[in-house]
C-alpha cells in the first residue's frame, strides 16, 4: 500500500465526525430544555445522558483513527518501515470499528429512548 492509502479514508471519516458532533450539540440542547421543564422526568434525562457519553467517547475514537492514520501515511511516506505503518493501519482500523459500534448502538437506543419520552 502507498502512503497515501490511509489519507483517502480521511473524508469519510471527517464526515463521521460532522455527524456525530451535530448528533451531540442536537442532544445536549434537548437534554437541556428538558432540564428546564417544570416537570422533570429524570429517567429520560439521565437515559439521554448515557448516549451523550456514548456519542463523546465515539467521537473520540473517530479523532484517534484519524491521528493513527496520518501518522501511518507519514511513516510510510519516510520510511521503510512496514510493520510500524500496518500496526498503525491495524490501530486506526480498530478505533474507526469501536467507533461505528458506539454509533449504531446510539443510533439503536435512541429510538427507544424516543419512544419512551413520548411514551408510545
Amino acid at each position: 500500500m502507498e502512503w497515501y492509502g490511509p489519507m483517502t479514508i480521511l473524508p469519510a471519516i471527517a464526515l463521521l465526525i460532522l455527524s456525530t458532533s451535530t448528533f451531540i450539540v442536537s442532544l445536549n440542547r434537548e437534554i437541556s430544555m428538558l432540564n428546564r421543564e417544570e416537570k422533570k422526568d429524570i429517567e429520560i434525562i439521565r437515559l439521554k445522558l448515557v448516549e451523550l457519553k456514548k456519542l463523546g467517547v465515539g467521537i473520540s475514537f473517530l479523532y484517534g483513527c484519524v491521528l493513527f492514520f496520518l501518522i501511518a501515511g507519514i511513516v510510510k511516506a519516510v520510511s521503510d518501515l512496514d510493520t510500524v505503518f500496518y500496526a498503525l493501519l491495524l490501530v486506526g482500523v480498530l478505533s474507526t470499528t469501536i467507533a461505528i459500534v458506539l454509533l449504531l448502538s446510539h443510533s439503536l437506543k435512541a429510538v427507544s429512548i424516543r419512544q419512551k419520552h413520548l411514551k408510545l
